[in-house]
């Protein structure tokens, strides 16, 4: 089995944009009633092909995505609901954009230093 680092942290780099576009989406609808907040299935998911990655639409009105392809979620976890019954926690949503962030710059730090290696094992350019 061989280990395409620069095709995983390219992989993981996609799935962590979507996973900060679906936090996002939670962020926006936080005044929504009603609204559950969805979380980003685990990478390890995707990878395994047991994560969803077809494109869930919740209304007729939502944009197709371009990919064909998104990153699957699931139900939030939820502590408390406003009275309107929206379940979307601000600090819990901020907290996983951190983390997502974090995790995106380690994955390009990953891509780099791959990158790295193979400029120094082909040597200088002639």
């Amino acid at each position: 089995m061989t280990l395409n680092l620069i095709g995983l942290a390219a992989d993981r780099l996609v799935y962590l944009a979507q996973s900060q576009s679906v936090l996002a989406q939670n962020i926006a609808n936080i005044d929504t009633p009603g609204y559950v907040s969805r979380m980003p299935v685990a990478f390890s998911d995707t990878l395994n092909g047991t994560g969803n990655l077809a494109l869930a639409t919740t209304s007729a009105l939502d944009i197709p995505s371009s990919s064909g392809q998104s990153v699957g979620t699931e139900t939030a976890t939820v502590a408390a609901r406003a009275p309107d019954g929206n379940a979307v926690s601000l600090e819990s949503q901020l907290a996983a954009v951190a983390g997502t962030q974090i995790n995106q710059q380690y994955a390009v730090n990953i891509y780099k230093t791959y990158l790295g290696m193979f400029t120094t094992a082909l040597g200088p350019n002639p």
